[in-house]
């Protein structure tokens, strides 16, 4: 009897948690999703205080007048910096919608090898997203050998705005949205001097389903191997695990990777694998890899 009333409890809670899962979405408009990860750097922290998002939505009865396609240009090309105010959009009838975040400090490193988490969400004119645009507070910072730095805005540039791909976006159901955006920490940081670092961001969008994935183990932690992909021209890093070596790259382009393996302590010796195979939508797992003095 006891049996058969938790799984009467167990079906109940799974249709609630499905009901709850199902958004409705008011006419004329779309939800989007913004998932944040981050590629990341050999410091202690990255944090980055992240105040707006917004998206740039070209509405389905709208035409732009240089054509739907004439700025998806993807990838840090379309990256453009500016100040409140500063910068016009080229697009005649398109509207800037703003997102649900939580205003704050995001420490970067905190969503490397396989962990993002929801940056933003919310409902926006239904359309084409052309670009995401992130507005930076003041209050980013640097973590090395266990001191903080302060993190200036390149320029005093506290806006960010990349441009968006029709593929970049994963349509879970019709009017529901989903886009992944890469916070590159290692691209994104500037050292002026010892002790004093630039913020440039540098974002990229992917999509699990059109991109691979590398993962793997390395060993021992003694060498603080940092794992570098080169595929498609671009060039992905993974920092492993203290605990376990494991590493996982996401977001690779192209049918082939090399991956490099650099050691930066103790005495132990770099690696190269190479050829990697790199299939969309899947995860390639190359194993231990095993470091030698």
């Amino acid at each position: 009897m006891i049996g058969l009333a938790m799984l009467l409890l167990a079906i109940l809670f799974n249709l609630f948690a499905c009901q709850k899962e199902r958004v409705s979405v008011p006419d004329g408009q779309q939800r989007v999703r913004i998932m944040l990860t981050d590629n990341p750097v050999n410091f202690d922290e990255v944090n980055v205080d992240i105040q707006k998002v917004e998206v740039l939505v070209l509405p389905d009865s709208c035409r732009s007048g240089r054509g739907d396609d004439g700025d998806d240009d993807g990838d840090n090309r379309g990256c453009h910096y500016d100040r409140d105010g500063d910068r016009k959009d080229d697009y005649k009838c398109a509207v800037w919608d703003t997102l649900d975040i939580r205003p704050g400090v995001y420490n970067l490193l905190d969503l490397s090898n396989g962990v993002d988490t929801v940056l933003a969400t919310g409902f926006t004119t239904a359309g084409k997203i052309k670009k995401i645009r992130l507005t930076l507070g003041t209050n980013n910072s640097v973590v090395i050998d266990s001191v903080s730095y302060p993190l200036t805005l390149w320029n005093k540039y506290n806006r960010v705005t990349i441009s968006v791909r029709g593929e970049d976006i994963n349509a879970i159901t019709t009017g529901d949205l989903q886009l992944w955006l890469d916070f590159d920490a290692g691209r994104s940081i500037v050292k002026i001097n010892d002790n004093r670092f630039v913020l440039k961001p540098y974002l990229r969008i992917w999509l699990p389903e059109q991109t691979g994935s590398i993962k793997g183990k390395v060993l021992p932690g003694a060498a603080k191997a940092v794992v570098s992909a080169i595929a498609d021209g671009d060039t992905l890093v993974a920092i492993p695990d203290d605990d376990d070596g494991r590493f996982k790259i996401r977001g690779l382009r192209g049918n082939t990777a090399t991956v490099f393996v650099n050691a930066t302590a103790n005495g132990y010796q770099d690696t190269t694998i190479a050829p990697v195979a790199i299939t969309r939508g899947t995860e390639t797992d190359i194993g231990t890899i095993q470091l030698h003095q």
